[in-house]
C-alpha cells in the first residue's frame, strides 16, 4: 500500500523486481510485433469514409486542401479544434497519407495499452501487479507472460479482425464480431479510420497508467481524451471520480483531491471553448438540439432506438468483465462508472431530455466492452499450458488474422462506397474552382424509423437511398473532401452551434424539396439558387435514356452513366 507520498510513483516496479521474474515479461520487440499484427489484422477505410467526411473537413480546409475554405460547413464553430490542428498538421507534415500512418499508430497504441491494462492486473491475487505474479505466488500454475501474449493476442484479435468481420457478414448479414469492440448505441472507440472518437484510446491507456499504480497520469490521459473529443467529458468524468474513490478508499484522501484538480485544469480549455460555442439554453437552443438528437442523430442519441436484445447482451458482457476484475485495482473505479452511467442512463429514460441525451451517458460502454473482451482473453490465456502446439497455433492465428486484414484492404472487400460516382468526382476534382459551390442530392433519410439496434455498415454491402431503409445513404458523403470542392450542405456532416444546426437544417430540408419537385425551368428556383450561392448542380440520372435538362439558365459541362453537372448561368 501506497503512503500517499508519490502519486504518480509505480507499484512494484518492474525493474525493482528480481531478475528471474522480470525475465517473464514480454520483450518490447515482441510487444510491438503484436501491435502491428493487431493493426494490419483489423485494417483501416479508405480515406473520406463515413465520419471523416465531416471530422477531417476543418483541418484539411486550414491546411489549404483544394478550395474547401470557401465550404460554408468548414466556416462554422469547430466542435473538435484540437483534431483540426493534429489533421491539418498531419496533412502540411505528409499529406493524406499521414492521416493514416497516425491512426495505424493509434490502433497499436489500443492494442499494447490492452496488453498492458491486462498485464498489470493482479491474476493471484498476491496485491502486485501481473507481471510480477510467478506460478508459485499467485497460487495456481500460469503460463510465462510470452506464451500469454500470444494466446492473449490471438484471442484479441479475433475480436477485431476484419477477417472475421467480414466472414459474419458474408454467413448472417450482420457484423457480430463488432458488438465485441464497440459499446451501445453504435458508439466506438476506434471506428474504421481516424476520427476524434480515435483517441478514446487514451481511455484504455488511461486504465494501463491505473492498474499499474500511476494515478495522476490515469487521469491526465482521461482528460486528454476529452480533450479531443467532447463526447469523452462525461466518460473521462467518470472514471475520475473512479480514480478518486479507488484512492479514498486506500486513505489517500490528499492525491485523490489532487487527481481531480490536475483533470480539471486538463479539461478546463475544452470546457470553457465548449460552453461558449455549443452550449445554450433559449429557445433556439432547445430547436438546434432537438435536430441534433431526432433528425440527426437519433441512433446515437435516443434509448428507444438503440436499445434492443444485442445491447442488453453486451451490458452482460460489461457485467462478466466487471465480475473478473473484482479482485484488481480496476474493479472500483470501473464499477464507479459503470454505476454512474446507469444512473445517468436511467435518469434520462424518464426525463427524456435531449441535452443529456447528447451528452450520451451511455458512451462509457464504448470503453468498457472492448476492456471486458481483453479480460475475457486474459482469463482464457492464463490457464497452465504446456504443450508447445499452443504457441504455434496462437501465433499461426495471429498472422492469419493479419495476413486476412492486408488481402481484405489489398482487394477493397471492405468500407465500400458507391463506385459509379468516381468519374463524376474525378471531374469535379480536375475542374472546380474557388467560388464554385456544388449543389448535391440531399434528403433527410428515416434514421428515427425500422428495428431497433445500430449496427456497422464497414463490412456490409454500402446503404443506399431506397424506401424501407433507415440507414444513412453513403451517395455523394466523400463529395467535399474526394474533390476539395465546396458544396452548399449534406445530411452527413453537420454543424453544432445553435444558430449553424437550424440553417443546416433549413440548407436540408430546402435541397430536398427542391430534388423532390424538380422544378429546374421555373426561374424562382434558379434565382433562390443564385441567391444562395450555388453555382452547379449536380443530378442522378436514373437511366441513360433520360433526356437531360434543356433549361435556360442551366447549361450542361458534365454527364455520366450516373450523374450529370450543370452550371447556372
Amino acid at each position: 500500500m501506497s503512503d500517499g507520498s508519490n502519486l504518480g510513483a509505480r507499484a512494484s516496479r518492474p525493474q525493482d523486481l528480481p531478475s528471474g521474474q522480470d525475465a517473464r515479461a514480454p520483450r518490447m520487440y515482441l510487444l510491438l510485433l503484436m501491435a502491428t499484427g493487431f493493426a494490419l489484422a483489423y485494417t483501416q477505410s479508405p480515406l473520406f469514409f463515413s465520419n471523416q467526411n465531416q471530422y477531417l473537413l476543418h483541418g484539411l480546409a486550414d491546411a489549404g486542401y483544394g478550395h474547401l475554405s470557401h465550404d460554408w460547413l468548414a466556416s462554422t464553430h469547430d466542435p473538435t479544434p484540437a483534431f483540426s490542428v493534429l489533421v491539418a498538421g498531419l496533412y502540411k507534415l505528409g499529406g493524406l497519407f499521414a492521416i493514416q500512418v497516425a491512426f495505424f499508430l493509434l490502433l497499436m497504441l489500443y492494442f499494447i495499452s490492452m496488453w498492458k491494462l491486462v498485464e498489470g492486473l493482479n491474476l493471484g491475487g498476491t496485491g502486485i501487479p501481473a507481471c510480477a505474479v510467478s506460478p508459485t505466488q499467485a497460487g495456481m500454475p500460469v503460463p510465462p507472460m510470452t506464451q500469454r501474449l500470444l494466446v492473449f493476442t490471438a484471442m484479441f484479435i479475433a475480436a477485431h479482425a476484419a477477417i472475421f468481420r467480414l466472414g459474419s457478414v458474408f454467413l448472417t448479414g450482420t457484423d457480430y464480431p463488432w458488438y465485441l469492440q464497440a459499446g451501445v448505441a453504435g458508439q466506438y472507440l476506434l471506428g474504421p479510420g481516424l476520427q476524434p472518437s480515435s483517441f478514446g484510446v487514451l481511455l484504455v491507456t488511461s486504465l494501463a497508467a491505473f492498474a499499474r499504480g500511476r494515478p495522476l497520469l490515469a487521469a491526465a490521459l482521461a482528460a486528454l481524451s476529452a480533450d479531443a473529443h467532447a463526447t469523452y467529458l462525461l466518460p473521462a468524468a467518470l472514471l475520475t471520480i473512479g480514480y478518486a474513490t479507488a484512492l479514498v478508499r486506500e486513505k489517500r484522501t490528499r492525491d485523490a483531491l489532487t487527481l481531480c484538480l490536475v483533470s480539471l485544469l486538463i479539461v478546463a480549455p475544452s470546457v470553457a471553448y465548449i460552453a461558449s460555442h455549443f452550449w445554450g439554453f433559449t429557445q433556439n437552443s432547445a430547436a438546434a438540439q432537438s435536430i441534433l438528437a431526432k433528425v440527426r442523430i437519433p441512433h446515437h442519441s435516443q434509448i428507444g432506438r438503440w436499445l434492443n436484445w444485442v445491447a442488453v447482451i453486451q451490458i452482460l458482457w460489461i457485467g462478466l468483465g466487471l465480475f473478473l476484475l473484482r479482485r484488481t485495482r480496476l474493479f472500483v473505479p470501473l464499477l464507479v462508472a459503470t454505476l454512474g452511467s446507469i444512473l445517468l442512463t436511467s435518469i434520462q429514460a424518464v426525463i427524456n431530455n435531449d441535452t443529456l441525451a447528447l451528452l450520451f451517458p451511455w458512451r462509457i460502454s464504448a470503453l468498457l466492452v472492448p476492456v471486458s473482451t481483453a479480460i475475457v482473453a486474459t482469463r482464457l490465456a492464463a490457464f497452465d499450458r504446456n504443450a508447445r502446439s499452443v504457441d504455434g497455433l496462437a501465433a499461426f492465428l495471429v498472422v492469419l488474422q493479419a495476413a486476412g486484414g492486408v488481402a481484405v484492404m489489398a482487394f477493397g472487400l471492405g468500407y465500400q462506397m458507391n463506385e459509379a460516382e468516381l468519374p463524376l468526382l474525378k471531374f469535379v476534382r480536375e475542374k472546380a474552382g474557388p467560388g464554385d459551390v456544388f449543389l448535391i442530392p440531399t434528403r433527410i433519410p428515416p434514421v428515427g424509423t425500422g428495428s431497433r439496434g445500430v449496427i456497422s455498415t464497414s463490412f456490409t454491402p454500402p446503404p443506399r437511398p431506397k424506401p424501407g431503409s433507415n440507414l444513412i445513404p453513403v451517395d455523394l458523403q466523400r463529395f467535399r473532401l474526394a474533390t476539395g470542392a465546396a458544396i452548399y450542405v449534406d445530411f452527413k456532416s453537420v454543424p453544432y452551434a445553435t444558430s449553424e444546426v437550424l440553417e443546416w437544417h433549413r440548407r436540408v430540408k430546402r435541397v430536398e424539396s427542391w430534388y423532390a419537385e424538380q422544378k429546374w425551368d421555373v426561374a424562382e428556383t434558379r434565382e433562390r439558387m443564385l441567391k444562395e450561392g450555388i453555382t452547379h448542380i449536380v443530378v442522378p440520372r436514373l437511366s441513360k435514356q433520360e433526356p437531360p435538362i434543356l433549361v435556360d439558365g442551366f447549361e450542361q459541362v458534365y454527364e455520366d452513366g450516373a450523374y450529370a453537372v450543370y452550371r447556372l448561368r
